[in-house]
């Protein structure tokens, strides 16, 4: 009997080992796993990787295709042509259009904190004088539907930020950044990668602090900066916040490319303006044609008069809502 149970508890031990052998060996490909190989980068290498856009006083761009995407419906507008020109400190003009014929959906100039936008099909003409600053969410919300809409969102001090980068402030003794490591857990889209599949994609975060007056105040976060350590630390994300901490922009760099040939940088060749409070997204394409650096804008490239005659609204003046349910 004794010698009967030695062997069957042998057995069972043995069977154990064995399962305990192929449970060890089972691999799951949705664990996530650190993307490597990683680059190593200090302070003054990260920024450096910004210095294009914080560097940069002119642009026009005349082939941009732009898309649309209103989160509130959910809608997607195919995409069209736009023309785009910038200069500092804050100007910008964007010019929205069906590609071929080249029909104009909309319009819009920025300037010292006021913007101008005529909007062109006529589910709704509008002339739009508003401030930058100002929260026009309660207009948009009398408008019902149409208040939904990404063209009526849109601002063209927008894309400002994200394509004139705000130099760094590091002579402001108001003003210090931290720098750290961020993981972002995401599909594994590589070919050779199995079905199901994640991984950790690791960023550096430089995070620019605006400090408080008071000794009893509070920092707050302005910006963000985000370095993907698996493409050589290139600018991947800007993320800006308003003085209560909310994210205001969020802006992604993707498909780094020589945009202008007598410049040997490389450029983003996909932005996208990410507005999460006024509920819509922009992806902006650049192409190399006529892309232009810095150069001499004409004083007019940023005035926009309602020259059309559409239905005119200054914002910032008391609304009316006349029968028909328009402003």
């Amino acid at each position: 009997m004794r010698r009967t149970s030695l062997v069957i508890a042998v057995l069972v031990l043995m069977l154990l080992g064995i399962s305990c052998a192929n449970l060890a060996k089972v691999t799951d490909a949705t664990i996530p796993r650190l993307l490597t190989p990683l680059t190593v980068a200090g302070f003054e290498d990260l920024t450096r990787q910004i210095q294009p856009l914080t560097d940069l006083q002119s642009l026009r761009a005349w082939s941009v295709y732009i898309r649309f995407l209103d989160a509130e419906s959910a809608e997607r507008y195919r995409e069209a042509e736009a023309i785009l020109a910038l200069q500092r400190p804050d100007k910008i003009r964007l010019v929205v259009q069906v590609p071929v014929v080249k029909t104009k959906l909309a319009e819009m100039v920025s300037e010292k904190g006021l913007f101008r936008v005529a909007i062109y099909p006529s589910e709704y003409q509008r002339f739009l004088i508003g401030s930058n600053d100002g929260d026009y969410s309660q207009w948009r919300e009398k408008l019902g539907e149409k208040g939904k809409s990404a063209l009526i969102s849109a601002r063209p001090f927008h894309f400002t930020e994200a394509l004139m980068v705000r130099p760094l402030r590091l002579d402001d003794p108001k003003t210090t950044y931290a720098i750290e490591e961020a993981l972002q857990e995401e599909p594994d889209l590589r070919q050779s990668a199995k079905k199901g599949s994640r991984i950790l994609r690791s960023f550096y975060v430089i995070s620019e602090i605006a400090l408080s007056d008071s000794p009893q105040g509070r920092a707050v976060i302005s910006r963000k900066f985000w370095f993907d350590r698996t493409q050589g630390t290139v600018l991947s994300r800007q993320q800006i916040f308003d003085r209560q901490g909310s994210l205001i922009t969020d802006v992604l760099y993707t498909n780094y490319k020589q945009l202008n040939l007598s410049s040997q940088v490389l450029w983003p060749g996909v932005i996208t303006v990410n507005k999460p409070h006024d509920n819509y997204s922009a992806r902006l394409t650049f192409s190399e044609e006529r892309f232009d650096i810095n150069p001499e804008l004409p004083a007019n490239a940023f005035t926009l008069d309602n020259t059309d005659r559409l239905p005119e609204t200054d914002l910032d003046k008391p609304q009316t809502t006349p029968r028909g349910g328009r402003d």
